[in-house]
């Protein structure tokens, strides 16, 4: 990298983390990528705060003529809202492939019409809505990270809402256990709508938890259907 990042540092109450998670992004060893130095300074920042959160601003979001990218460093007591696991019945490759290339299948929490001429995997994108409280917030969704058939991340935006999430596969032989993490910020039209910041919470982990049961049923008739071809 060039130039070293701004950093955006949260809690800014935090002024111990915010001083220190801004002096690290200037020790960034030079001659690494983009992507090498920002997975060296999440781990970096890790390693004193495990609890820290980087993300790099979207593209979009970047001001004209930008010389340098902005990441935002967060310290969360509690770092991930989204966490859930289970297990589904196809072996590990299946489970990935699903997941991904079948993701406006299963993915009910959110509508996604994929966008024509992204990637196939890290880049690809989708137009995004997602109907909560009566309104529908539209923005993008995006495959920010892969390590096929072990990982992979995804990041939504738009309408003030940003949600990041790294799904994990592991095998269990001829099933894979699937583990997600992530969360999320929302913008002040929604929180001011809700008291209740736990009620909030449980809705939207109920969305969630139907997005995930869908899955497993895909995974589900996926495993029949190579049953029957067996037979």
């Amino acid at each position: 990298m060039r130039e070293a990042p701004e950093i955006i540092a949260s809690p800014k109450i935090d002024t111990t983390f915010v001083t220190e998670a801004r002096a690290l992004a200037a020790r960034i060893p030079a001659g690494l990528s983009p992507r090498d130095s920002l997975a060296w300074y999440e781990a970096s920042l890790r390693a004193a705060y495990p609890n820290a959160v980087v993300r790099e601003q979207e593209t979009l979001a970047r001001s004209e003529g930008a010389l340098y990218p902005v990441w935002y460093a967060s310290n969360r007591p509690k770092p991930f809202r989204i966490a859930t696991s289970f297990a589904v019945d196809v072996a590990l490759d299946d489970a990935f492939d699903a997941y991904v290339h079948r993701i406006t299948e299963w993915q009910t929490a959110v509508e996604l019409v994929p966008r024509p001429g992204t990637p196939p995997l890290i880049g690809r994108t989708y137009d995004a809505t997602y109907r909560f409280l009566g309104m529908a917030y539209t923005g993008s969704f995006r495959m920010r990270d892969a390590d096929p058939p072990r990982s992979v991340t995804y990041e939504a935006f738009g309408s003030g809402i940003t949600v990041w999430y790294t799904t994990s596969f592991t095998s269990l032989g001829d099933r894979t256990s699937v583990m997600v993490q992530g969360d999320y910020d929302l913008p002040s039209s929604i929180l001011t709508k809700i008291a209740d910041r736990l009620h909030l919470e449980r809705a939207i982990g109920r969305d969630i938890e139907r997005a995930n049961a869908a899955f497993v049923r895909l995974c589900e008739s996926l495993a029949e259907t190579e049953l029957r071809s067996a037979g």
